[in-house]
């Protein structure tokens, strides 16, 4: 089967590698790993294309490399597209953030279905931001879920554990994951017991994504 093109120059999975980091579109793999729609399920594989570039990409040494070389090719972005990235690094994308919390984060089932019914009245898939965005900041604050919100991936804040890991792998340095983890551990001043298991759990984790 081809793999999804996002232009004649680039393929989808290629698209991602220049534009995300690894650990995020291990996030938006994580996140999107039972997909409901035929587009998102190609999403979902063009992510899992692309994690599996990047591993051999970072194991040859020449990830930096070609990930600036599919960038180049990249098609620049439209005035609106661009204006709406500018947006979003200004923080003012605060009311598209509250439509998304709204509808699907949303502990309270009363305020989550009046959102829901705004969005499908407001025919809001097949309109711009432009078209939507005085509606949408005249929003009600969507509540939000309690206590600490959870980290995706799991293995985010393991970045340079989990890159240690696969070099020492790939390298043949060590053979298994449990050793993989061990060594990587021991490199730590403070370990615990538990440690090793930890980061061999994140790495098996980590790896399914892949498949």
């Amino acid at each position: 089967m081809s793999s999804p093109r996002y232009s004649d120059r680039l393929t989808l999975a290629q698209y991602r590698i220049a534009m995300s980091d690894e650990v995020v579109i291990e996030a938006m793999v994580w996140e999107n790993r039972e997909p409901e729609t035929e587009a998102e399920r190609k999403d979902l594989e063009a992510g899992k294309e692309a994690l599996r570039e990047i591993d051999r990409l970072k194991i040859d040494g020449t990830y930096e490399i070609e990930r600036a070389r599919f960038a180049a090719l990249v098609d620049p972005p439209s005035p609106t597209l661009a204006r709406l990235i500018e947006r979003v690094a200004n923080g003012e994308n605060s009311p598209f953030q509250n439509l998304l919390d709204g509808l699907d984060r949303n502990p309270d089932p009363e305020q989550r279905a009046r959102f829901e019914r705004l969005y499908q009245e407001g025919d809001f898939d097949h309109k711009t931001p432009r078209e939507i965005w005085h509606i949408l900041e005249c929003l009600e604050s969507a509540k939000k879920p309690k206590g600490r919100p959870s980290i995706s991936p799991p293995w985010r804040n393991e970045v340079e554990h989990m890159d240690a890991m696969r070099l020492s792998i790939a390298s043949g340095a060590t053979v298994t994951v449990p050793e993989a983890a061990r060594a990587t551990a021991a490199n730590e001043s403070r370990v615990s017991a538990e440690r090793p298991n930890d980061l061999a759990k994140l790495y098996r984790a980590k790896m399914k994504l892949r498949e």
